[in-house]
C-alpha cells in the first residue's frame, strides 16, 4: 500500500512538471507610476499601446520601447504561477518572439536583459541624448547596426500573436481582480 501511494505521488508530481519556466524579472525604478500591482499596470499599459492604439507609437521609438518593455515584463511575470489560468501567460510567451522580431530584438535574449535595454533606450530617447540612445541600441539584445532596432521601433508593426496574448491576459486579470482603471 505504501509503495502504491509513493508511486501515485511520484506520478502526480511528474504530471505537474509540464509548466512554464519561472522567469524572474524586475522593472526599473520609475518604469511604473504608483504603488499598484506591477503585472496589472504593465498589462494595462502594454495593452493600451500595442493592442488599442498602436498607431500612436508611429514615429515615437521611446514610447514603443516602453510598450515592448511592459509586454516583456507581463509575459515573464504572468507565467510565474500567480494566476489561476496559465493559458494567457502561454499566449503572451508565444507572442513574445514575434514582438521581439518586430522591434528589432534578438530572440535569445533573457527577459531581464530586454527590459533593461529597452529602459535604457527609452530614457535616452526621452532625454534627447542621441549618443546614449545609440550606445543603448548597440547593446547585445538588439539587431545590429543600431539603426535597425531604432527604425523598427519607430515603425513598430504589432504582431497579432502579441495582441491576442495581451487581450487574454487583460481579460483574466479583470476577472480575477476587477476592472482596470
Amino acid at each position: 500500500m505504501r509503495r502504491r501511494l509513493l508511486l501515485v505521488g511520484a506520478l502526480g508530481l511528474a504530471a505537474c512538471d509540464g509548466g512554464m519556466p519561472v522567469e524572474n524579472v524586475t522593472l526599473p525604478l520609475g518604469a511604473l507610476r504608483g504603488a499598484g500591482d506591477a503585472l496589472w499596470q504593465a498589462t494595462e499599459l502594454a495593452s493600451h499601446a500595442l493592442a488599442i492604439r498602436p498607431a500612436a507609437l508611429a514615429g515615437n521609438p521611446a514610447e514603443a520601447a516602453l510598450a515592448v518593455l511592459y509586454y516583456e515584463y507581463a509575459a515573464a511575470e504572468s507565467g510565474n504561477g500567480r494566476l489561476s489560468d496559465q493559458n494567457p501567460a502561454r499566449l503572451m510567451r508565444e507572442g513574445r518572439p514575434h514582438l521581439r522580431a518586430a522591434a528589432g530584438i534578438i530572440g535569445e535574449a533573457t527577459p531581464q536583459a530586454v527590459i533593461d535595454a529597452l529602459w535604457a533606450v527609452s530614457e535616452a530617447l526621452r532625454r534627447g541624448d542621441d549618443a546614449a540612445a545609440r550606445a543603448a541600441f548597440a547593446g547585445p539584445v538588439f539587431r545590429q547596426p543600431p539603426e535597425v532596432p531604432r527604425d523598427a521601433l519607430s515603425r513598430l508593426a504589432v504582431p497579432q500573436q502579441a495582441v491576442r496574448g495581451l487581450r487574454e491576459l487583460r481579460a483574466l486579470l479583470e476577472r480575477e481582480r476587477g476592472p482596470m482603471r
